[in-house]
C-alpha cells in the first residue's frame, strides 16, 4: 500500500534462527493438541467400530474441505498481508470475518442441500440431524481456520499454541466424559466437534480483535485479497484435498467400515508430519518479511532438519505402529496395520510439498506455489480411482504416498527455479541446521521475529 511503508525486514544475523524459534512451539502444540485428539479417537474408535468411526470421518472431512474450497484463497491472503501489513490488521481481520462467514453459509447450503435434496448421495450412516450437524461444522470450522491465519500472520506463535493445546485436551476429556455416562453415538461425537470448533473460533477472533482493533470492512482490500489468494487458493485446496478427499472417496467408492480402518491408518500417520506442518506453517509469516536474498537458505535449512527428524520418526514407526495399532484401538483395527506402513513414505514428500509450496507464498509466487499440491491432488485422485475399488484402504494408502512423493519433488524443483541455489543444498548438512533441534529443545523461548 502506497500510505503504508513495508513492515520490517528481518536483520540477517537473526534469520538462522528465526523459523526454527517459530516452529518449536507451533509443533509442541501439535503434538500436545493432537495428543488429545488422538485421545478423544480412541473412544470413540472402540464405542462406534469402523463403521461408527468412518461416518464421523466423513462428516468432519467433508466440512473441513467445504469449508477450504467455499474461501477462496482469503484466509492464506490475510496470513501474508497481517504479515507485510501491520498498519492494516484491524480491516484484514473484519474481511476474513466476513468473508469465510458469508463463504461457509453458502458451502453449507450447496452441500447440506444437494445431500438432503438426492439422499442416495449420502453415506448410510448420514440422516438429517447429522445433515444438519455437517452445515454448523462448516462454519465452524470455517472461522476457526480464519482464526488460525490470522494470528499466525501477525506472529502470535503461542496464543496459537496455547488455544491448540487447550482445544485438544478438553474435547478428549468432553468425549471421554460423554463415553462414560451416556454414551457415545455418532451425532454426539460430531456435535462435541463442531462445539469445540466454534470455542477455537471464538477464542482467536476474541483476542485479535482486543489485540489489533476492528475497523468497518474494505471492498477493495478485499478484492486484493481474493486475487491474491485466489492464486494460492489453488494449492491450499489441493492440499487440503490431498489430506481428506481421498477419506471421502474411501466412502463412496468402498463402505464407511473401510473408512473407519484408512481413518485410523491416517491418525498414526499425521503424527510424523506434525514437525513439516509446524515448519510450514511458521515460515509463511516469517518468510515474508525476511530479505529475499537470505530467504532460499532460511527454507533450506529448515527442510533439510525437518526431513532428517521426519526420516528417524519413519524408522520408529515402522517398528512400533504394527503392534500399536490394534492394542490402541482396537483388534476391529488390525487392518489398519498394512496401510498405515504403506502411508510411511510419504511423509517425506510431504515435508517439501508443505515446505517449499510454502516458501512460494511467502515469496509472493502464490501461483508457482499451488503447481505441487495441484499435481499432488490430481495423481492421488488418479489412483484412488484405480486402487480404491480393489485393494481398499490399503490402494489408498499407496495413492496418499505416492501423490504426496510426487507433488513435493514439483514444489522442490519451482523453488529451486524461483531461488536458485544448488541441488546439494537440498540434503547437504550445514552447521545452522542443529538450531531447529535447539528450538525443539527449548520451544517456548521468546522468538525474535517481532509480533510473538
Amino acid at each position: 500500500m502506497a500510505d503504508e511503508p513495508p513492515a520490517d525486514r528481518a536483520a540477517p544475523d537473526e534469520e538462522p534462527e528465526a523459523i526454527a524459534t517459530a516452529s518449536a512451539p507451533l509443533f509442541w502444540a501439535q503434538v500436545l493438541g493432537n495428543v488429545g485428539l488422538f485421545l478423544a479417537v480412541i473412544p470413540i474408535s472402540r464405542a462406534l467400530g469402523p463403521e461408527g468411526r468412518g461416518t464421523v470421518a466423513f462428516i468432519t472431512v467433508t466440512a473441513i474441505v467445504a469449508a477450504t474450497v467455499s474461501r477462496l484463497g482469503v484466509t492464506d491472503a490475510t496470513t501474508v498481508f497481517a504479515a507485510e501489513r501491520p498498519l492494516r490488521r484491524p480491516t484484514l481481520l473484519a474481511n476474513v470475518m466476513v468473508s469465510v462467514t458469508c463463504a461457509a453459509v453458502a458451502a453449507a447450503v450447496v452441500v447440506c442441500g444437494a445431500l438432503l435434496l438426492a439422499p442416495s448421495l449420502r453415506p448410510a450412516g448420514i440422516g438429517d440431524a447429522e445433515l444438519a450437524v455437517l452445515g454448523l461444522a462448516m462454519l465452524a470450522s470455517g472461522l476457526a481456520d480464519a482464526g488460525y491465519m490470522f494470528v499466525l500472520g501477525c506472529s502470535r506463535f503461542r496464543l496459537h499454541a496455547v488455544v491448540t493445546i487447550t482445544a485438544g485436551w478438553l474435547y478428549a476429556g468432553t468425549i471421554g466424559l460423554v463415553s462414560a455416562t451416556a454414551g457415545l453415538t455418532v451425532l454426539r461425537a460430531t456435535v462435541i466437534w463442531v462445539a469445540f470448533q466454534a470455542i477455537k473460533a471464538t477464542v482467536l477472533l476474541a483476542a485479535s480483535v482486543r489485540a489489533e482493533g476492528l475497523r468497518r470492512p474494505d471492498a477493495r482490500l478485499l478484492i486484493e485479497s481474493v486475487t491474491f489468494g485466489a492464486r494460492a487458493w489453488i494449492g491450499t485446496l489441493s492440499t487440503a484435498f490431498n489430506e481428506r478427499v481421498d477419506q471421502i472417496l474411501v466412502a463412496l467408492l468402498a463402505s464407511e467400515a473401510v473408512l473407519g480402518i484408512y481413518a485410523t491408518a491416517v491418525n498414526g500417520f499425521e503424527i510424523l508430519v506434525y514437525l513439516a506442518g509446524a515448519t510450514a506453517t511458521a515460515i509463511l509469516p516469517l518468510a515474508a518479511r525476511v530479505d529475499p536474498a537470505h530467504r532460499a537458505e532460511q527454507v533450506l535449512r529448515a527442510f533439510r532438519s525437518v526431513a532428517m527428524l521426519t526420516l528417524l520418526g519413519i524408522l520408529v514407526a515402522i517398528a512400533a505402529g504394527p503392534p500399536l495399532i490394534p492394542r490402541v484401538f482396537g483388534r476391529a483395527f488390525e487392518a489398519s496395520t498394512e496401510p498405515f506402513l504403506w502411508l510411511l513414505p510419504g511423509a517425506v514428500g510431504f515435508v517439501a510439498l508443505a515446505i517449499f509450496s510454502n516458501a512460494l507464498v511467502a515469496a509472493s509466487s502464490p501461483g508457482r506455489s499451488s503447481a505441487g499440491p495441484f499435481v499432488s491432488l490430481a495423481l492421488g485422485v488418479i489412483l484412488d480411482l484405480l486402487l480404491i475399488p480393489p485393494l481398499g484402504a490399503t490402494g489408498a494408502a499407496v495413492a496418499a504416498s505416492a501423490a504426496l512423493l510426487v507433488g513435493g519433488t514439483v514444489s522442490l524443483v519451482l523453488f529451486r527455479l524461483h531461488s536458485t541455489f544448488a541441488l546439494r543444498a537440498v540434503v547437504r548438512p550445514q552447521r545452522g541446521d542443529l538450531a531447529l533441534l535447539r528450538a525443539l529443545a527449548r520451544p517456548f523461548s521468546r522468538p525474535r521475529a517481532r509480533g510473538g
